[in-house]
């Protein structure tokens, strides 16, 4: 097995199940069966999801490299901003704002838009439970990065340097 290379977690099948799921249910379920289960299929697909675009985007832009603590991290992050927007009117206005400026053109090009709409967020402090699957991250980091580590041990290899055999 090669060395892990910055952003590669993007690409575990969990955070793109994870991806398939949130953009299914999102564009689709939700407009079939609006109601309590697509809503909380929603919040567990993108925490499963976010983390793993957080800790890609930490690798990739700083240049780091892979580890359990970036992938902690990232987990703790996205897991402390989704308790923060769901049980906090403050949090709440200021992300439902920032994510309507986001994604303002994108709104221009699909609906034509005339300003930036804020994101409608409910708020219902039992979806926080959902925050467990922010852990997945944390689960792959260490899996990929442990096995690594104990296929190259005592093989001599330099770090990015497959063990030959």
């Amino acid at each position: 097995m090669t060395a892990p290379v910055r952003g590669d977690l993007l690409l575990h099948h969990v955070a793109l199940v994870s991806l398939a799921v949130l953009l299914l249910n999102d564009h689709v379920l939700k407009a079939a069966a609006p109601g309590w289960v697509t809503g909380k299929l929603s919040d567990v697909a993108g925490l499963a999801f976010f983390p793993f675009l957080l800790l890609t985007g930490y690798e990739v832009l700083l240049r780091r490299a892979p580890s359990v603590r970036s992938a902690r991290a990232a987990a703790g992050v996205t897991a402390v901003a989704f308790a923060a927007v769901k049980l906090s009117a403050v949090a709440r206005a200021l992300y439902s704002g920032t994510v309507g400026l986001l994604r303002y053109p994108v709104d221009v090009l699909v609906a034509g838009a005339d300003s930036p709409v804020p994101v409608v967020v409910q708020p219902d402090a039992s979806d926080v439970v959902a925050v467990i699957a922010c852990a997945l991250v944390v689960l792959a980091a260490r899996r990929r990065i442990t096995r690594w580590e104990r296929e190259n041990r005592g093989a001599g290899c330099r770090s990015g340097e497959a063990r030959a055999g």
